[in-house]
């Protein structure tokens, strides 16, 4: 290797691997050496020629340097990859477009510090990402101080083949899933269609309802339009669409979409049973064991997309059955009040007033960190945090968690029960 390739390598190595920058990396290395591109450029090719002052220049920025991309960003550069390739695999059975590409990037600057980091092993590749992503954090992540609170230290970004919550969160560092879900262009058509009727909290109500008891549509036509009420909705066509997205023919199984006879929504085959994105432990075990609903494929077979089916369908079923055990109770419940201001709204026959936010959050901290309160309900309303009887099961000390996290945080305390314990308070029959 030659003198003037010596300079050239070094150069490389620090701007375009060790910091990041790239196909852009002559351009930072001639801003940080104060040289211009051309002197650049005949430093490459005469080694003989390097200023000592710049030499000496590029060995201080090599022995300062550190990465631009922390472990913290190599998880969420990571789990924003996985979740692209789960909208490709779930839109199109298989990982059609190739590399998506923030996930590409990721696996350049993975490469980038295997290089400069003695010790380092980031994955490079897919195989190698969804080897480490099925196990927890902290056997693969060396720095994990940006997870005080240990939200996700055990977090796995694959579950069963799929990405999990965890993933999902932490591909959106800061920020609420479910206010995403909330800026999609889906909600905001379906608000704005509700806003402009009369009977509008009737028309959401009515697809929010749609939406639980509905994940999968063989026909939408003859599901969505048999409800009275989203008959006249004019533009149901438009919302359907924007909430729901076509199956794949590859999900199926001699014709027919397997789904989980729990949660209704679809099945994907995992050695002899299969895999559900519910977390009922129900739900899983007749999964697991092959026991399974179908629905008939055919190419207008539709499913809810990923987001709504985790944050509306699922936490949904609670909802309707909370609502449910209250109305035989002889209680006055409203679903899903003022465009959803709170989940449940009821009334007990002796006046009593309650308010009710359902959550399936597997993490309480996560939980306890986002939960931002009850609106206006709090004023007149006794206000619960309602999580399924089996998150407690799967998630050991959640309530501990939980108040310890809301306390550490200075958040208004909030009163957290399974839904089995708030019908127990209310006095409610199971």
């Amino acid at each position: 290797m030659s003198a003037a390739s010596k300079f050239h390598q070094d150069c490389e190595a620090l701007f375009g691997h060790k910091l990041g920058y790239g196909r852009r990396w002559k351009t930072a290395a001639a801003q940080a050496l104060g040289i211009g591109r051309a002197t650049l450029y005949r430093y490459f090719e005469d080694e003989d020629a390097v200023a000592p002052d710049i030499r000496a220049r590029l060995d201080e920025l090599a022995g300062d340097a550190k990465p631009v991309r922390s472990d913290r960003d190599m998880v969420t550069l990571f789990a924003r990859g996985l979740m692209e390739v789960q909208q490709q695999v779930d839109a199109q059975g298989w990982l059609k477009d190739g590399y998506p590409p923030v996930l590409q990037r990721s696996f350049d600057l993975a490469a980038a510090r295997n290089i400069m980091e003695p010790g380092a092993l980031w994955p490079t590749d897919l195989r190698a990402l969804a080897a480490v992503a099925e196990q927890p954090l902290f056997d693969w992540v060396t720095d994990l101080n940006w997870d005080p609170d240990g939200e996700f230290t055990a977090a796995k970004l694959i579950e069963d083949g799929e990405i999990t919550p965890a993933c999902v969160e932490l591909a959106m560092p800061g920020r609420d899933p479910e206010t995403e879900l909330i800026e999609r262009a889906g909600f905001g058509l379906l608000r704005s269609v509700c806003v402009d009727r009369r009977d509008g909290q009737k028309v959401y109500a009515a697809f929010r309802r749609a939406v639980v008891e509905h994940p999968v549509l063989g026909s939408w036509t003859t599901t969505i339009l048999t409800d009275p009420i989203l008959a006249t909705v004019e533009r149901v066509d438009e919302i359907v669409e924007a909430f729901y997205q076509r199956v794949p023919e590859s999900l199926t199984l001699d014709g027919f979409l397997p789904t989980c006879v729990v949660s209704g929504t679809v099945l994907r085959r995992q050695g002899i049973g299969f895999h559900t994105e519910s977390r009922d432990p129900e739900a899983i075990r007749r999964a697991r064991s092959g026991d399974s609903a179908g629905v008939k494929w055919r190419h207008g077979t539709m499913q809810l997309r990923r987001a709504f089916r985790l944050y509306w369908c699922l936490p949904g079923k609670t909802e309707l059955l909370l609502a449910e055990r209250l109305r035989k109770a002889r209680w006055t419940v409203e679903l899903w009040p003022r465009l959803d201001r709170v989940d449940i709204a009821a009334v007990s026959p002796a006046g009593r007033r309650i308010a009710v936010d359902v959550k399936e959050h597997l993490s309480p901290e996560n939980l306890a960190a986002r939960f931002e309160g009850f609106k206006e309900y709090a004023a007149d309303h006794e206000c619960f945090l309602v999580v399924p009887d089996y998150m407690p099961e799967i998630a050991r000390g959640y309530e501990r968690r939980f108040e310890a996290v809301r306390r550490a945080h200075a958040k208004t305390p909030v009163a957290l029960r399974t839904i089995s314990a708030l019908l127990s308070d209310l006095d409610v029959a199971r």
